[in-house]
């Protein structure tokens, strides 16, 4: 593959995969934002085109030939789901309950000198209700659906349906926005996930699981936005039937 400025984000992210950890250092966002140019990725984050496409070269020429080759771009979608349940989702479900937990203690032994601690707390708990949800909503309704695509057997899905495959997709992809977002929020409220100069072991190993799940949920994503959401859409083609919505 040959990069330039005005590749999007995620036809690297897709064709490249080992490019991702790059993307990941210069702080480009590919799997919510991946629509976007190199160069358009580049100018919002104050970095040099040049900088980039000399990174990604690098790591092209490090690869090799054996670079181009993507298997989710060929893998069956029911394998592909499957993957994203087994590995990102309940990635997500046991990182949650751990955050949860480091939270806990955290508001109890600091929230008396750190007030703020408590603004944090409440961010977690929007942002875990809604992961958790739209998590369950995929598994119940709409992966069901796209793995049943590859066999040509109609799931069995929940009434009332609401729309083509079309639109369940959207809304999915509407909640990753939101969660890029609410990221954004607790990277701000964490200063980065830079814990103060007074904080305990637990303090730091909170900010340490918000960042770990803060980086799978970009390739959880991408996964999704980038690869089997596209693959779904044009597997189903015309002979899309209704598939149930989450509210």
């Amino acid at each position: 593959m040959t990069i330039t400025s005005e590749t999007p984000v995620r036809d690297i992210a897709t064709a490249i995969p080992t490019a991702i950890p790059v993307l990941e250092q210069l702080g480009i966002d590919y799997c919510c934002g991946g629509q976007h140019t190199l160069a358009e990725a580049c100018s919002t984050h104050n970095i040099a085109v040049a900088r980039a496409l000399d990174e990604l070269e690098q790591q092209q020429q490090k690869q090799g030939p054996k670079l181009a080759e993507n298997h989710w771009l060929l893998a069956p979608l029911n394998e592909l789901a499957e993957h994203i349940i087994q590995k990102h989702h309940a990635f997500t479900r046991s990182q949650l309950k751990l955050i949860n937990e480091l939270m806990a203690k955290v508001e109890q032994r600091h929230g008396a000198e750190h007030p703020e601690v408590f603004q944090l707390g409440k961010a977690i708990a929007v942002f875990g209700s809604e992961l958790r949800h739209h998590t369950e909503c995929e598994e119940t309704n709409l992966f069901p659906y796209i793995a049943s695509l590859e066999t040509g057997d109609e799931a069995e899905l929940p009434a009332p349906a609401k729309g083509s495959l079309k639109m369940p997709i959207t809304h999915m992809m509407n909640d990753h926005d939101q969660t890029g977002e609410e990221l954004r929020t607790m990277r701000k409220l964490t200063n980065n996930y830079t814990p103060p100069v007074d904080a305990c072991p637990t303090w730091q190993a909170l900010y340490r699981a918000i960042g770990d799940l803060e980086s799978d949920l970009h390739t959880h994503i991408h996964l999704e936005n980038n690869i089997l959401f596209p693959r779904a859409i044009e597997k189903a083609g015309t002979k899309q039937q209704p598939v149930a919505a989450c509210a």
